[in-house]
């Protein structure tokens, strides 16, 4: 078995890996994207528009959110992370399931590869989230950071589960009658339940560490996250009111609702990085966490397109826009803290004093991966609300250049971290 963790989670290669193959999916995802660019403007239902889909939240978003779990609970809860070798089976079983299903879907949402990869990703979510919560009973949350990121867990595996209830509905007429189609339930519950919330918790912890922002009042988040299960609440009500012969106008509130509940939750989270940002003491924000804060710049534009009328086109924002600019940030910093943590966190060198996390990076791929993924997730969101394939073109062009520079950023981070710690002039001497 490998060595724990020094922090208390499992050994940090296993996060490190897991947010590289997510750096990696994006890359393969967004030159996949090029070459079907009239999947934009189009129907997004369709099935190279549902696999894309796919490639960003299970395997960009979902493994790196992962990955971090291999880490963050323990940090967040101050304790051991319980079953720590179990991400040794769990991130391969998440990633093959998660590629598979995605062929599946590509290819006409093939019955197969859909049940036995959704089968593996459900499987291996149910492990992180029991995972989670059994951490969770060896130390209880206290602060609702805490709370939320347990609860975000929770949805992301619940998110799972629905998707393959989706799967099964699409297969077969007995599920379709009994359940329903609850696509716009999947979606919610991912986006607001699992990603928003996971964002809004985990991010503040971080933004509060990187951005040297102690204190201040945190019922926002508190607020937040029992909105969020208010959202989820009204979101089932909207579901399962016509199956189980309720009436429309029923369903219809909920919705309504849930939608509203929705806008309030973005809010609270945009004022609190605000609040955090105010009272920071760390005047200059390096470029991840930047990229992280100007994620949220999304949330009202996802309003805005809501409100006139093209959501679809929100859904991308907040996908492409909030969710994908977020994790971007948050995977850099994170890849050069647990690297750098690696290799020199419990050593002292002879010789040269060990780097900074800053120069772990090249500074100039920081603004071309923010410029590209920014771009991209605004072409986007255009390309949608408008049916222009130039946009679309646009795009995924910008995008692929976004993905490209992340990924040669990720890799010049472990690349650097490993120079440095076995390069001549940096001896190490195991400190005891």
């Amino acid at each position: 078995m490998p060595p724990r963790g020094a922090t208390g989670g499992a050994h940090p290669l296993l996060p490190v890996f897991a947010l590289l193959g997510g750096a990696s999916a994006l890359v393969i995802g967004t030159a996949w994207l090029l070459s079907v660019p009239q999947v934009l403007p189009g129907f997004l239902g369709s099935p190279s528009a549902v696999a894309l889909t796919h490639v960003f939240t299970l395997l960009f978003v979902s493994l790196v959110y992962l990955g971090t779990l291999q880490q963050l609970p323990a940090v967040l809860l101050v304790t051991d992370l319980a079953w720590r070798g179990s991400g040794w089976f769990s991130l391969p079983v998440f990633a093959g399931g998660a590629t598979l299903l995605v062929w599946g879907l590509a290819s006409g949402f093939r019955p197969t590869p859909l049940a036995v990869g959704g089968s593996a990703v459900v499987a291996a979510l149910g492990m992180a989230a029991a995972q989670v919560i059994a951490t969770a009973l060896r130390s209880p949350p206290k602060d609702p950071a805490s709370r939320g990121l347990v609860a975000a867990v929770c949805y992301l595996f619940l998110t799972v589960a629905l998707g393959l209830l989706l799967a099964a509905a699409r297969t077969s007429a007995g599920v379709a009658t009994a359940v329903g189609y609850p696509a716009a339930l999947h979606q919610t519950t991912g986006i607001v339940g699992a990603f928003m919330l996971g964002i809004a918790t985990s991010g503040h912890k971080l933004l509060s560490m990187f951005a040297l922002s102690k204190g201040g009042a945190v019922w926002r988040l508190r607020v937040a996250t029992y909105l969020t299960h208010g959202v989820m609440a009204a979101s089932v009500l909207a579901a399962v009111a016509p199956v189980f012969g309720g009436s429309p106008a029923l369903s219809r509130v909920a919705g309504q609702l849930a939608v509203l509940l929705v806008a309030v939750v973005a809010a609270l989270q945009f004022f609190e990085v605000g609040a955090l940002l105010r009272r920071r003491l760390r005047k200059r924000l390096e470029a991840p966490v930047e990229r992280y804060v100007l994620a949220h710049a999304f949330l009202p534009f996802a309003g805005l397109m809501y409100a006139v009328g093209w959501r679809s086109a929100a859904v991308v924002a907040l996908l492409l826009g909030f969710v994908g600019l977020a994790v971007s940030g948050m995977l850099i910093k994170i890849l050069s803290f647990l690297t750098w943590t690696r290799a020199f966190g419990s050593t002292r060198t002879a010789g040269a004093p060990p780097p900074l996390l800053r120069d772990l990076t090249r500074p100039w791929l920081e603004p071309v991966i923010t410029a590209g993924l920014c771009l991209g997730a605004l072409a986007a969101t255009m390309a949608v609300a408008t049916g222009s394939l130039l946009t679309a073109r646009l795009a995924a062009s910008a995008l692929l250049v976004g993905a490209v520079a992340q990924l040669a950023q990720a890799a010049t981070i472990v690349g650097r971290t490993l120079a440095r710690r076995v390069g001549p002039a940096t001896a190490v001497v195991t400190t005891k």
